[in-house]
């Protein structure tokens, strides 16, 4: 069993057809053992419009301190391989051993890590831990990496892997393509309802600076209810670049959740792409807490009359921080609904953008879709733009979009001072209030609690807000 640390066959990582050959390579020798998921022409056809696509968005302001054009790989690496868990998935531990190498989970605070769930995966960086047999978890469901997937689902997987997510058209998608060396598959037959939920754990402990090319294939069948919880956690200096698809069946509930709390010195690049059948319903919950650099995408195509999309993301950028969100609503059909909750909030020198998009196609008609973006300027370097747009092409449909950015109100800083609250406290208790709508969506008390502690936190770490 290879070991859990640097490995000896770990690739100097760059996006270069020779590095590419390299892995290709590696994932040939390792096999079964390795987490290859995607064929090698189809790697190159990737790597090839990574170099050809433009990168994603408008063009940084002067102030800007990150640029896609200028992103550096300079002492990556990459690998594919398979160590031993001796616990469950997602199971709290003092200490997890595996090979030589010691690893820590506990030292995170991850109440979530400690709640019931239906089934889970661990990843140290791009390493999938392999949990004993005899695992538990819920038998209905399948919960397995991506690879074996292939092998073992392939009926299952067909039109679904690589069909969501258009990594022919955006830059970071077909990077994550070309070198994926993780991932999972989780399918929810039809008609099962799991009560708790299913927990996807991608870690890095310093000094790793591992590339991480996860990709996460989720197929609810008909009437199936689910939670899927993506959590990023650790250390290092990781470049994590992949992607999530979900086909959501007739008449399924889909919650899929991301708690990203990866170190301050992380990138992230993830896409994440839903496809929902007749009545079914795709909510995503999105907490980008963590990461020097993150960039989302979140897609909700409504292609089945009566289906139902649902966004609540929020970001809160400290210190350097610089988050890219774009949602995407697309009503595909007619009789489909949408809501989009985002907060936004910056102090220190953190920046933001979030693009939000309805599109209502041709023929669409009694689409119901709305969007609401707010942002929050806690310090004078502050900055965050907003951009939501609607494209209707169908007649008989209702949309509405709104969008603002401001600071702290000082008449409720002004209201909460003359009942006695210290200023600083009022201050905090206003902050923490903002990002209420979007939290209040997540799917359970204890995701909830989890996120505004977490939020609490950042304020704390925080060393400008302005009231």
């Amino acid at each position: 069993m290879p070991s859990i640390g640097a490995a000896a066959d770990a690739i100097a990582f760059a996006p270069t057809a020779q590095i590419l050959e390299d892995a290709i390579a590696s994932l040939t020798r390792d096999g079964e053992r390795g987490g290859g998921a995607v064929d090698a022409a189809v790697r190159r056809e990737a790597l090839a419009r990574y170099a050809e696509l433009p990168v994603p968005g408008t063009k940084p302001g002067r102030t800007w301190r990150h640029d896609y054009t200028k992103l550096r790989f300079d002492d990556l690496t990459w690998s594919s391989r398979r160590g031993t868990l001796p616990t469950a998935p997602v199971r709290p531990a003092d200490v997890v051993q595996s090979a030589d190498v010691m690893l820590s989970l506990s030292k995170h605070d991850q109440p979530a890590l400690a709640t019931e769930n239906a089934g889970g995966l661990v990843h140290l960086g791009a390493t999938y831990l392999a949990a004993p047999q005899g695992a538990a978890a819920d038998p209905r469901a399948v919960v397995v990496p991506l690879a074996d997937a292939l092998r073992e689902h392939g009926a299952v997987l067909a039109g679904v892997h690589g069909a969501i997510v258009d990594w022919r058209n955006d830059k970071f998608a077909a990077l994550a393509t070309a070198f994926q060396n993780c991932g999972a598959f989780v399918y929810v037959p039809d008609g099962v309802v799991l009560d708790a939920p299913i927990q996807l754990l991608f870690s890095n402990v310093e000094p790793q600076t591992e590339a991480v090319f996860p990709q996460i294939v989720v197929v609810l069948g008909a009437g199936a209810r689910a939670t899927v919880l993506e959590r990023h956690v650790g250390e290092g200096e990781p470049l994590i670049c992949g992607t999530v698809e979900a086909q959501v069946g007739t008449g399924a509930q889909l919650d899929y959740v991301v708690v990203q709390q990866a170190g301050e010195s992380a990138r992230l690049f993830m896409h994440r792409g839903a496809r929902c059948g007749r009545d079914a319903a795709v909510r995503w919950h999105l907490a980008d807490l963590g990461g020097t650099l993150a960039r989302s995408v979140i897609d909700a195509r409504l292609d089945g009359e009566g289906s139902h999309g649902e966004t609540a993301a929020f970001f809160f950028n400290t210190g350097a921080q610089h988050v890219d969100l774009t949602t995407t609503t697309d009503h595909a059909v007619g009789n489909t609904t949408s809501e989009v909750v985002v907060r936004t909030a910056a102090t220190d020198r953190g920046q933001g953008r979030y693009f939000g998009n309805i599109l209502i196609r041709p023929k669409a008609h009694g689409s119901d879709a709305s969007l609401r973006d707010d942002a929050l300027l806690l310090s004078k370097r502050a900055h965050i733009d907003s951009v939501p747009a609607l494209e209707i092409a169908a007649n008989d449909v209702r949309a509405f979009h709104g969008a603002t950015v401001g600071s702290l109100d000082e008449e409720a800083l002004f209201y909460a001072q003359s009942r006695g609250i210290a200023r600083a406290d009022a201050m905090r208790m206003i902050a923490l209030a903002f990002f209420e709508p979007a939290i209040a969506r997540f799917p359970s008390e204890a995701l909830r609690d989890e996120v505004r502690t977490a939020l609490d936190q950042k304020l704390d770490d925080a060393t400008e807000i302005d009231g």
